[in-house]
């Protein structure tokens, strides 16, 4: 046949070998694991290359943008006037 489908069923996870390591040592050298280490510490990981001033720029980011979504879609609504013929449920309770 011209073209072949891909195996319907997951592979079988196979286990290393004794002295084989599950990770080469390109991949080790590049994420910093030792030769001891079998698996990837990603808590470690995380403290090692986390800037906390980072962090804490986009925690107060994230912050200030809920803040100002909730004056302009709920504070402001509910204290604008739109004059005489436009329902505002806001201020009288849903009916209009």
């Amino acid at each position: 046949p011209l073209f072949r489908a891909p195996p319907l069923h997951a592979q079988q996870k196979r286990e290393p070998r004794p002295g084989e390591k599950r990770i080469s040592d390109k991949r080790r050298k590049e994420l910093g694991i030792a030769d001891d280490e079998d698996e990837y510490d990603l808590d470690f990981a995380l403290e090692q290359n986390t800037d906390p001033f980072i962090t804490k720029v986009v925690a107060g980011s994230l912050i200030l943008a809920i803040l100002v979504l909730l004056v302009v879609g709920v504070v402001i609504p509910s204290l604008t006037d739109y004059g005489e013929g436009v329902c505002s449920p806001i201020q009288n309770g849903g009916r209009c």
